[in-house]
Protein backbone atom coordinates (compact mmCIF):
# COMPACT_ATOMS: atom_id res chain seq x y z
CA UNK A 1 0.00 0.00 0.00
CA UNK A 2 1.18 3.51 -1.18
CA UNK A 3 0.69 5.95 1.75
CA UNK A 4 -0.16 9.92 0.60
CA UNK A 5 2.83 11.92 0.71
CA UNK A 6 1.21 14.03 3.71
CA UNK A 7 1.10 11.14 5.88
CA UNK A 8 4.83 10.68 6.28
CA UNK A 9 5.67 14.16 5.86
CA UNK A 10 6.13 16.62 8.88
CA UNK A 11 6.08 20.29 7.03
CA UNK A 12 3.37 21.01 4.42
CA UNK A 13 4.67 21.73 1.15
CA UNK A 14 2.16 24.92 1.00
CA UNK A 15 4.62 27.77 0.90
CA UNK A 16 3.71 30.63 3.44
CA UNK A 17 3.41 33.95 1.69
CA UNK A 18 5.75 36.69 3.13
CA UNK A 19 4.23 39.75 3.93
CA UNK A 20 4.67 42.45 1.34
CA UNK A 21 6.25 45.93 1.38
CA UNK A 22 2.81 47.43 1.37
CA UNK A 23 2.35 46.17 5.13
CA UNK A 24 5.38 47.13 6.72
CA UNK A 25 4.73 50.55 5.18
CA UNK A 26 1.44 50.18 6.74
CA UNK A 27 2.70 49.26 10.06
CA UNK A 28 5.18 51.95 10.04
CA UNK A 29 2.52 54.27 9.40
CA UNK A 30 0.91 53.24 12.52
CA UNK A 31 3.18 53.27 14.26
CA UNK A 32 4.33 56.82 13.46
CA UNK A 33 0.98 58.35 14.26
CA UNK A 34 0.42 56.22 17.33
CA UNK A 35 3.77 58.25 18.57
CA UNK A 36 2.75 61.60 17.41
CA UNK A 37 -1.03 61.15 19.50
CA UNK A 38 1.21 60.04 22.99
CA UNK A 39 3.34 62.85 22.36
CA UNK A 40 0.55 65.70 22.10
CA UNK A 41 -1.31 63.52 24.88
CA UNK A 42 1.83 64.41 26.96
CA UNK A 43 1.25 68.20 25.83
CA UNK A 44 -1.96 68.41 26.48
CA UNK A 45 -1.39 67.22 29.86
CA UNK A 46 0.46 70.18 30.64
CA UNK A 47 -1.41 72.35 28.28
CA UNK A 48 -4.96 71.92 30.29
CA UNK A 49 -7.90 74.16 29.17
CA UNK A 50 -8.31 77.05 31.63
CA UNK A 51 -4.67 76.85 32.72
CA UNK A 52 -2.49 80.05 32.29
CA UNK A 53 -0.30 79.11 29.30
CA UNK A 54 2.78 80.45 30.92
CA UNK A 55 2.53 78.28 33.83
CA UNK A 56 2.43 75.39 30.98
CA UNK A 57 5.01 77.03 29.58
CA UNK A 58 7.30 77.10 32.41
CA UNK A 59 7.02 73.61 33.48
CA UNK A 60 8.65 72.79 29.93
CA UNK A 61 11.37 75.46 30.23
CA UNK A 62 12.38 73.66 33.40
CA UNK A 63 12.96 70.46 30.83
CA UNK A 64 14.72 73.05 28.28
CA UNK A 65 11.44 71.42 26.10
CA UNK A 66 12.26 74.34 23.54
CA UNK A 67 10.18 72.91 20.78
CA UNK A 68 6.97 72.62 22.81
CA UNK A 69 7.49 75.85 23.86
CA UNK A 70 7.52 77.34 21.00
CA UNK A 71 4.25 75.50 19.73
CA UNK A 72 2.29 76.65 22.58
CA UNK A 73 3.99 80.00 22.77
CA UNK A 74 2.72 80.18 18.73
CA UNK A 75 -0.72 79.12 19.72
CA UNK A 76 -1.65 80.89 22.73
CA UNK A 77 -0.36 84.45 21.09
CA UNK A 78 -2.93 83.92 18.16
CA UNK A 79 -5.65 84.94 20.60
CA UNK A 80 -3.54 87.23 22.75
CA UNK A 81 -0.61 88.17 20.95
CA UNK A 82 0.44 90.87 23.56
CA UNK A 83 1.40 88.54 26.25
CA UNK A 84 4.66 89.53 27.75
CA UNK A 85 5.79 86.56 29.31
CA UNK A 86 4.86 84.18 26.24
CA UNK A 87 6.65 86.62 23.98
CA UNK A 88 10.01 86.61 26.38
CA UNK A 89 10.07 82.26 26.40
CA UNK A 90 9.36 82.42 22.42
CA UNK A 91 12.10 84.32 22.13
CA UNK A 92 14.44 82.21 24.27
CA UNK A 93 12.93 78.97 22.97
CA UNK A 94 14.02 79.98 19.51
CA UNK A 95 16.98 81.85 20.21
CA UNK A 96 18.39 78.12 22.33
CA UNK A 97 16.94 76.08 19.21
CA UNK A 98 19.00 78.25 17.24
CA UNK A 99 22.10 77.83 19.08
CA UNK A 100 21.59 74.33 18.85
CA UNK A 101 21.21 74.31 14.75
CA UNK A 102 23.79 73.07 12.42
CA UNK A 103 23.46 74.38 9.53
CA UNK A 104 23.84 78.59 9.38
CA UNK A 105 20.48 78.71 7.28
CA UNK A 106 18.25 76.95 10.55
CA UNK A 107 20.40 78.67 12.91
CA UNK A 108 19.64 82.24 11.12
CA UNK A 109 15.51 81.30 10.49
CA UNK A 110 15.67 80.54 14.59
CA UNK A 111 17.57 83.68 15.40
CA UNK A 112 14.94 86.01 13.68
CA UNK A 113 12.10 84.64 14.92
CA UNK A 114 13.68 84.83 17.96
CA UNK A 115 14.78 88.85 17.67
CA UNK A 116 11.03 89.20 16.79
CA UNK A 117 9.54 88.14 19.86
CA UNK A 118 12.14 89.88 21.62
CA UNK A 119 11.65 92.73 19.82
CA UNK A 120 8.05 93.08 20.04
CA UNK A 121 8.28 92.77 24.10
CA UNK A 122 10.73 95.64 23.83
CA UNK A 123 7.69 97.51 22.34
CA UNK A 124 5.03 96.21 24.56
CA UNK A 125 6.73 96.71 27.77
CA UNK A 126 10.13 98.68 27.72
CA UNK A 127 10.43 99.49 31.08
CA UNK A 128 8.98 95.77 32.58
CA UNK A 129 11.96 94.20 30.42
CA UNK A 130 14.33 92.41 31.98
CA UNK A 131 18.06 92.14 31.70
CA UNK A 132 18.06 88.78 30.37
CA UNK A 133 16.04 89.25 27.40
CA UNK A 134 18.63 91.80 26.12
CA UNK A 135 20.84 89.60 27.33
CA UNK A 136 19.43 87.32 24.70
CA UNK A 137 18.59 89.91 22.55
CA UNK A 138 22.25 91.11 22.23
CA UNK A 139 23.47 87.48 21.25
CA UNK A 140 20.74 86.71 19.02
CA UNK A 141 22.22 89.95 16.62
CA UNK A 142 25.51 88.72 17.15
CA UNK A 143 24.98 85.71 15.61
CA UNK A 144 23.68 87.02 12.34
CA UNK A 145 26.90 88.58 11.71
CA UNK A 146 29.34 91.30 10.87
CA UNK A 147 27.13 94.39 10.02
CA UNK A 148 24.39 93.79 13.37
CA UNK A 149 27.64 94.08 15.71
CA UNK A 150 26.41 97.19 16.79
CA UNK A 151 23.11 96.34 17.94
CA UNK A 152 25.19 93.56 19.65
CA UNK A 153 26.79 96.12 21.63
CA UNK A 154 23.10 98.49 22.11
CA UNK A 155 21.84 95.26 24.03
CA UNK A 156 24.40 93.58 25.33
CA UNK A 157 24.91 97.12 27.17
CA UNK A 158 21.57 96.98 27.71
CA UNK A 159 21.57 94.20 29.57
CA UNK A 160 24.29 95.02 31.99
CA UNK A 161 22.68 98.59 32.79
CA UNK A 162 19.67 96.00 33.85
CA UNK A 163 22.06 94.49 36.42
CA UNK A 164 22.10 90.80 34.32
CA UNK A 165 26.14 90.20 33.27
CA UNK A 166 26.06 86.39 31.39
CA UNK A 167 29.38 84.40 31.57
CA UNK A 168 30.00 85.24 28.04
CA UNK A 169 28.69 89.32 28.12
CA UNK A 170 32.20 91.24 27.98
CA UNK A 171 33.27 88.29 25.64
CA UNK A 172 30.59 88.92 23.23
CA UNK A 173 31.34 93.06 23.38
CA UNK A 174 34.61 92.37 22.85
CA UNK A 175 34.08 90.23 19.37
CA UNK A 176 31.43 93.16 18.67
CA UNK A 177 34.07 95.64 19.23
CA UNK A 178 36.82 94.24 17.33
CA UNK A 179 33.96 93.48 14.17
CA UNK A 180 33.74 97.29 14.42
CA UNK A 181 37.61 98.03 14.46
CA UNK A 182 37.02 99.80 17.86
CA UNK A 183 40.11 97.99 19.80
CA UNK A 184 40.69 100.01 22.88
CA UNK A 185 36.74 98.77 23.79
CA UNK A 186 37.56 95.76 22.59
CA UNK A 187 40.70 95.42 25.11
CA UNK A 188 38.49 96.81 27.89
CA UNK A 189 35.54 94.31 27.00
CA UNK A 190 38.34 91.06 26.74
CA UNK A 191 39.95 92.58 29.92
CA UNK A 192 36.84 92.11 32.31
CA UNK A 193 35.96 88.55 30.36
CA UNK A 194 39.56 87.45 31.49
CA UNK A 195 38.90 88.68 35.05
CA UNK A 196 36.28 86.79 34.96
CA UNK A 197 37.56 83.33 33.74
CA UNK A 198 40.71 83.17 32.23
CA UNK A 199 41.03 81.10 28.99
CA UNK A 200 43.31 80.82 26.31
CA UNK A 201 41.05 81.92 23.66
CA UNK A 202 39.98 85.02 25.68
CA UNK A 203 44.05 85.54 26.56
CA UNK A 204 44.53 85.74 22.74
CA UNK A 205 41.57 87.45 22.24
CA UNK A 206 43.02 90.59 24.54
CA UNK A 207 46.61 90.03 23.01
CA UNK A 208 45.04 90.93 19.72
CA UNK A 209 43.26 93.88 20.47
CA UNK A 210 46.14 95.19 22.45
CA UNK A 211 48.72 93.97 18.87
CA UNK A 212 45.48 95.98 16.77
CA UNK A 213 45.94 99.13 18.86
CA UNK A 214 49.94 98.82 18.83
CA UNK A 215 50.70 98.32 22.60
CA UNK A 216 52.97 94.81 21.58
CA UNK A 217 54.57 94.65 24.52
CA UNK A 218 50.96 94.11 26.19
CA UNK A 219 50.14 92.12 23.13
CA UNK A 220 53.13 89.72 23.58
CA UNK A 221 52.30 89.14 27.61
CA UNK A 222 49.33 87.68 26.80
CA UNK A 223 50.13 85.86 24.12
CA UNK A 224 52.98 84.18 26.28
CA UNK A 225 50.00 83.49 28.80
CA UNK A 226 48.03 82.27 26.02
CA UNK A 227 50.97 79.48 25.37
CA UNK A 228 51.31 78.46 29.27
CA UNK A 229 47.71 78.02 29.17
CA UNK A 230 46.67 76.33 25.85
CA UNK A 231 46.13 72.78 25.40
CA UNK A 232 44.75 73.33 22.22
CA UNK A 233 46.71 73.09 19.12
CA UNK A 234 44.86 75.60 17.01
CA UNK A 235 44.90 78.35 19.31
CA UNK A 236 48.61 77.53 19.94
CA UNK A 237 49.20 77.92 16.23
CA UNK A 238 47.36 81.26 16.34
CA UNK A 239 49.30 82.13 18.89
CA UNK A 240 52.94 81.52 18.02
CA UNK A 241 52.02 83.29 14.31
CA UNK A 242 51.07 86.41 15.99
CA UNK A 243 53.86 86.71 18.28
CA UNK A 244 56.83 85.85 15.45
CA UNK A 245 54.57 88.83 13.55
CA UNK A 246 55.36 90.74 16.69
CA UNK A 247 59.34 89.62 16.52
CA UNK A 248 60.10 90.52 13.45
CA UNK A 249 58.70 93.47 13.54
CA UNK A 250 60.45 94.79 15.78
CA UNK A 251 63.35 93.24 14.71
CA UNK A 252 63.98 90.73 16.74
CA UNK A 253 64.39 88.11 13.99
CA UNK A 254 65.96 84.83 16.27
CA UNK A 255 62.74 84.91 18.34
CA UNK A 256 60.34 85.40 15.34
CA UNK A 257 62.38 82.31 13.49
CA UNK A 258 61.92 80.13 16.53
CA UNK A 259 58.25 80.86 16.61
CA UNK A 260 57.75 79.69 13.30
CA UNK A 261 60.49 76.35 13.64
CA UNK A 262 57.76 75.62 16.37
CA UNK A 263 54.76 75.88 14.18
CA UNK A 264 56.21 73.55 11.71
CA UNK A 265 56.86 71.02 14.47
CA UNK A 266 53.28 70.73 14.91
CA UNK A 267 52.48 71.21 11.23
CA UNK A 268 55.16 71.05 8.98
CA UNK A 269 52.88 71.39 6.37
CA UNK A 270 52.27 75.34 6.75
CA UNK A 271 53.29 77.15 4.09
CA UNK A 272 52.98 80.25 5.91
CA UNK A 273 55.48 79.27 8.20
CA UNK A 274 58.09 78.84 5.45
CA UNK A 275 56.51 81.59 3.84
CA UNK A 276 58.28 83.76 6.70
CA UNK A 277 60.89 81.75 7.03
CA UNK A 278 61.95 83.03 3.83
CA UNK A 279 61.16 86.73 4.83
CA UNK A 280 63.78 86.43 7.99
CA UNK A 281 66.38 85.18 6.07
CA UNK A 282 65.70 87.79 3.23
CA UNK A 283 66.52 90.18 6.52
CA UNK A 284 69.79 88.10 7.00
CA UNK A 285 70.61 89.23 3.50
CA UNK A 286 70.66 85.14 3.13
CA UNK A 287 68.73 84.74 -0.44
CA UNK A 288 69.37 81.33 -1.19
CA UNK A 289 68.13 80.43 1.68
CA UNK A 290 65.15 82.42 1.21
CA UNK A 291 64.17 81.24 -1.46
CA UNK A 292 64.41 77.20 -0.22
CA UNK A 293 61.96 78.19 2.23
CA UNK A 294 60.16 80.23 -0.60
CA UNK A 295 59.60 77.29 -2.80
CA UNK A 296 58.89 75.22 0.61
CA UNK A 297 55.64 77.12 0.62
CA UNK A 298 55.23 77.20 -3.10
CA UNK A 299 54.77 73.09 -3.02
CA UNK A 300 52.76 73.18 -0.14
CA UNK A 301 50.51 75.62 -1.76
CA UNK A 302 51.18 76.27 -5.66
CA UNK A 303 48.90 79.39 -5.45
CA UNK A 304 50.38 81.20 -2.29
CA UNK A 305 50.56 84.77 -3.08
CA UNK A 306 53.44 85.57 -1.55
CA UNK A 307 55.37 82.57 -2.35
CA UNK A 308 54.59 83.42 -5.93
CA UNK A 309 55.30 87.11 -5.79
CA UNK A 310 58.98 86.37 -4.63
CA UNK A 311 59.87 83.25 -6.85
CA UNK A 312 58.05 84.62 -10.01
Amino acid sequence: MILPESRNQFRSRTKKKRPGPKLFLLIGSVAVIAVCIWQWSNIKKIFVKGQDPVDSVEVLWNDQRYDEINQLCEESLVDDPLKSNLLLYNGFAYFYRGVNQFSFEEKIALFDKSITNLRKLILIDPEGMEGRAFYVLGKAYYYKGKYYADLTIEYLKEAEANGYVGEDTYEYLGLAYTTLGDYEKSAESFLKAVAEGPTDTRYLALAQAYFNQGLVDRAEEYLLRTLNKTQDPAVEEKTRFLLAKIYFETEQLAKSEDQYRRILENDPDSADAYFFLGEIYLKYDKETEARYYWRQAHMIDASHYGARLRLF
